[in-house]
């Protein structure tokens, strides 16, 4: 609750450092809110936000207005953007009356628990300019206007937002995180301990009813975000250790699975060697959106970091023998899918949810390694997909005849490895070379350091020259209707159509 001590205390303590704010903050350039045009923000003004180009907002509030608490007399809605961190940024949106008489226009910054704007409505020429107090949770905000000559007082809403893109689909996600062990199989990582079985964390994520409003599930935990620090070129020492908060994925902890009669396709998700399920998060949401559940897997002495929950680390082995990482990596993929079909049928949440006569695959690449093999030797699988995978066409000999997508890095298109996994596609298969990108752009990392390290150009951080944005919204529009098409039925034409439309790609079918 905002109450007259907080509103005292804030005010009289912080006057000096919210005016400062007011004097570096609130000269707004020319911007769409000072030339919009007011007569256009009606009462039945649309709140709905399109992001269906390359650019998004990083999320969108709702509410209510108010000269007191009850904040009755209106609403007020719109975007918001955050700034190198989830409490500072700028939002700009349009209010309106419950009468209809007053409409106007809104713009500021917030930084902490201040803001500073202007406001404009139909019945001034001018800007009112203003500053106040908010107060933030996970999901809701309360805020105090400070200015007289303004009808908005007291504000109390709802938002959503995030590093991430938002999702597209008609779901919201909800995340469950498991520690399995495989007591049919020793861990051959560890040798010398023979009652060492092999053991994984996986999540699985699966669409629940969107409006709920519910805790978000963190991006990822300390350790595992250390780790990633700690994988960059350069000293990224200006990221607070903490900033795996700030992220605010749209997955929600825990919360049933949607309420219908709808059983979902499953896909089975591998990270790349040396990574980890969180950091394709953006990649995985937007699936499970449009209705599919999704397994991913933490590959111990694989990825480059498992955490499990008693807080023991296993970090990636430095020198596996033989192939060893690559059997590990198959086998826990298939044995993941073994405890999916056991959970279809004993589980009390997902008990009859998973089709599991419609079962896919993806990896980055060492995961798509798997991926292929796993379509290859297991006929559970009915397609698979790799974002820049790496191929051991030994593994695949005799071909694999089940629907293929390969997306892949720049300058690999006519690899030889590339190739040779090409010719050993024998059902429909396609080849989609995203210009400008990288290995490693097909990761949610680019995003999250245009927030964290806006100064900094990604490509001299090994993420290419096309902007993070466009490389996800073409990343995630490819997989997912690869995935409706093989899953759900869709008809073919619809991904050729897509791919024919995507300038920023070379593609090759088959």
């Amino acid at each position: 609750m905002l109450n007259r001590k907080f509103c005292k205390v804030k005010y009289f303590l912080s006057i000096s450092i919210v005016i400062s704010l007011l004097l570096s903050n609130i000269v707004v350039s020319k911007s769409i809110f000072l030339n919009s045009k007011i007569n256009d923000c009606s009462h039945a003004y649309a709140n709905s936000i399109s992001y269906q180009n390359s650019e998004w907002f990083d999320g969108n509030f709702n509410g209510r207005w108010g000269k007191d608490k009850g904040c009755s007399e209106g609403k007020i809605w719109g975007n918001l953007n955050f700034g190198r961190s989830s409490s500072k940024g700028n939002f700009q949106g349009f209010w309106n009356s419950s009468d209809g008489e007053l409409f106007g226009a809104i713009e500021g910054k917030f930084r902490n628990n201040f803001l500073t704007g202007i406001i404009k409505n139909n019945n001034e020429e001018s800007h009112l300019f203003f500053i106040g107090f908010i107060l933030v949770n996970n999901t809701g905000f309360k805020a105090i206007i400070l200015n007289p000559r303004l009808p908005i007082k007291n504000i109390l809403g709802e938002y959503e937002a995030s590093f991430l893109p938002p999702i597209t689909g008609p779901y919201g996600i909800g995340v469950k995180t498991m520690h399995l062990i495989d007591e049919n199989r020793l861990e051959n990582f560890t040798q010398d301990d023979p009652d060492d079985f092999r053991e994984m964390m996986i999540q699985i994520w699966y669409p629940i009813d969107k409006e709920i409003r519910q805790l978000h599930a963190e991006y990822m935990d300390a350790p595992t975000f250390s780790w990633l620090k700690g994988r960059s070129p350069i000293p990224l020492f200006m990221i607070p250790n903490k900033a795996y908060l700030f992220v605010h994925p749209y997955s929600k902890i825990e919360v049933p699975i949607v309420e219908n009669e709808m059983i979902f396709p499953v896909i089975i998700f591998s990270p790349g060697y040396d990574g980890v399920y969180q950091i394709y998060t953006s990649l995985i949401e937007n699936i499970v959106s449009h209705g599919f559940v999704v397994a991913s897997i933490n590959h111990p002495y694989v990825s480059g970091i498992t955490v499990f929950p008693d807080g023991r680390t296993v970090n990636i082995s430095k020198n596996p023998p033989g192939d060893l990482s690559l059997r590990s990596v198959v086998e826990d993929a298939k044995f993941v899918l073994d405890k999916i079909t056991e959970m279809n049928s004993t589980h009390a949440d997902f008990n009859g949810r998973f089709d599991l006569s419609k079962v896919g695959m993806f990896g980055h690449s060492f995961g798509g390694a798997s991926t292929s093999i796993c379509c290859y030797e297991d006929d559970r699988f009915c397609c698979g997909l790799t974002l820049d995978g790496v191929f051991y066409i030994d593994s695949i000999e005799q071909g694999i005849e089940k629907p293929f997508l390969m997306m892949i890095a720049e300058n690999r298109f006519n690899d030889d490895n590339v190739k040779d996994m090409w010719d050993h596609l024998l059902a429909d298969a396609f080849k989609v070379q995203i210009n400008g990108s990288t290995h490693y752009a097909f990761t949610d990392v680019g995003l999250l350091l245009k927030h964290y390290v806006p100064l900094i150009p990604i490509n001299i951080l090994g993420f290419g020259e096309m902007p993070p944005k466009n490389m996800v919204n073409i990343t995630r529009a490819v997989e997912l209707l690869f995935f409706e098409v093989y899953l759900k039925g869709k008809p073919v034409e619809d991904l050729l159509n897509l791919l024919s439309s995507l300038e920023e790609i070379t593609f090759e079918i088959k």
